[in-house]
């Protein structure tokens, strides 16, 4: 028996007949597939983050120092030994905050030092000790201007904001290694998500300094019935910092931020 059979013939039949095949897409498939990794990767990141969470809050108040402990990096910077009336003037403006404060953790002593370092900034390490660079603080000439810095730190440590980070470098860990794992000979994929949490981390960290600005305000407000001084603080970082891109950077513009203090002024 010969065979007779047409492939040409039987194609034109088909699509005579009007049988709907769909042809194959492969733009369409690789869109499909990057839609699958990215919600494989949103769940995965999702649990991690969620269940670190549940374990990071139940930590009785003696685990959480000892995390906080651990996590805190080693000062790397020269301490400045200001007198005692200096020292006292920090600790008292630390107290006024406290006061008006009542639901403060108790879990930090708030250790209030002056590191030396040419650039204006101010930091809260995770065991809730604060630095205040040897330069900014010669900025800060008024009490009022030394409380708006000092309260939007103690703002971190209220907020948990490096029990935050802490789920999020976890979080952020685990999913690049995974991908790393089921990918090993071809990096991009990971470099691309990489890329991706890096940017969501940029705009996290400028939501968690908006916060911690707010709570400035709010601490403004009722010690001394207006955030001038807020104000003042921004206007100097702003004439000595000259970097302000928001897109890239860990802190809102200074000019947004300068708009919100006045806005929430009492």
């Amino acid at each position: 028996m010969t065979n007779n059979f047409d492939a040409e013939a039987a194609r034109k039949i088909i699509y005579d007949d009007n049988v709907n095949i769909t042809e194959p897409n492969p733009l369409k498939d690789l869109v499909q597939i990057g839609i699958n990794i990215i919600l494989i990767i949103a769940g995965i990141y999702g649990f991690i983050y969620f269940s670190s969470g549940i374990v990071l809050n139940s930590l009785s108040p003696e685990k959480q120092v000892a995390v906080e402990n651990l996590i805190s990096p080693s000062l790397k910077t020269e301490v400045i030994q200001i007198s005692e009336t200096e020292q006292q003037r920090l600790n008292n403006i630390k107290n006024n905050i406290l006061k008006i404060d009542p639901d403060f953790p108790k879990t930090s002593n708030l250790d209030i030092k002056i590191i030396k370092e040419d650039m204006l900034n101010a930091l809260c390490y995770p065991n809730g000790n604060i630095y205040i660079t040897s330069s900014f603080y010669k900025e800060l000439k008024t009490d009022e201007e030394l409380t708006f810095v000092i309260a939007h730190e103690m703002a971190h440590y209220r907020h948990k904001d490096h029990l935050l980070n802490l789920r999020r470098g976890l979080s952020n860990g685990v999913v690049l290694i995974l991908l790393s794992i089921a990918n090993p000979d071809n990096n991009n994929v990971a470099a691309v998500v990489e890329d991706g949490l890096n940017i969501t981390d940029l705009k996290f960290s400028r939501g968690v300094e908006e916060k911690a600005d707010k709570y400035a305000i709010a601490v403004m407000n009722k010690l001394y019935g207006n955030t001038d001084a807020g104000v003042k603080v921004m206007n100097i970082l702003k004439e000595k910092n000259h970097f302000n891109i928001e897109f890239i950077s860990s802190h809102p513009n200074l000019d947004k931020r300068i708009n919100y203090i006045k806005k929430y002024s009492n």
